[in-house]
């Protein structure tokens, strides 16, 4: 039995070099090989994956520059700057 949404996750990474010509920022929604479409927030793209799909899976993902890293802080942190 393959992982869940290989599929979707083969698409994602195939077409991202094309998609960051035009939609770095958006949220791009994907169903089996279909690309549902692109939108500008996470919560868009979940409430129409839920309207088309429901409680099926299908696979969003954020369209970023490429050699991004996203950092999470939790807690308080002092930075100072010299």
């Amino acid at each position: 039995m393959s992982e869940p949404l290989t599929t979707e996750r083969r698409t994602f990474e195939v077409r991202l070099q094309e998609w960051r010509q035009e939609h770095v920022g958006e949220f791009v929604l994907i169903k089996g090989d279909e690309v549902v479409g692109f939108y500008g927030s996470l919560a868009d793209a979940f409430a129409e994956g839920m309207r088309r799909y429901g409680l099926e899976d299908f696979f969003i993902d954020q369209i970023r520059p490429q050699d991004v890293t996203n950092v999470t802080f939790i807690g308080q942190y002092h930075f100072q700057v010299h």
